[in-house]
């Protein structure tokens, strides 16, 4: 399987609808631009092991500050709570497919001798 059948199931099985996502979004939203958001959230939120529980919650704020600075710079019209929440979803869907083992991986990695006590 290759990553957009990956999150092609993701979408269904969580039942979000893509077509109410905006091609705009859908066409910044890809790998390099998204690194981009990932690089600040990883400096908002440093590998301080003490301050997150596992390497899931350092990788969740990581990704959550950075589509919050992601659609904030885009400024699309998502106020509408159904609309925010489905654009949430694919958004951190698409997120935790590219750059999740990538986040989990440096908190591993900066706290291994925590993980290990």
């Amino acid at each position: 399987m290759n990553l957009q059948e990956d999150i092609h199931r993701i979408k269904e099985v969580m039942g979000i609808n893509e077509s109410t996502i905006p091609i705009s979004i859908k066409r910044r939203a890809n790998e390099e631009t998204l690194k981009k958001y990932i690089t600040m959230g990883e400096i908002e939120y440093p590998t301080l092991c003490e301050d997150f529980y596992d390497k899931f919650e350092y990788a969740d704020n990581v990704i959550d500050y950075a589509l919050d600075q992601f659609l904030y710079e885009i400024n699309d019209n998502i106020d509408d709570e159904d609309y925010y929440s489905d654009v949430m979803d694919y958004l951190r869907n698409l997120c935790q497919s590219i750059f999740g083992q990538y986040l989990t991986d440096i908190y591993e990695t900066t706290c291994s001798e925590e993980i290990d006590d």
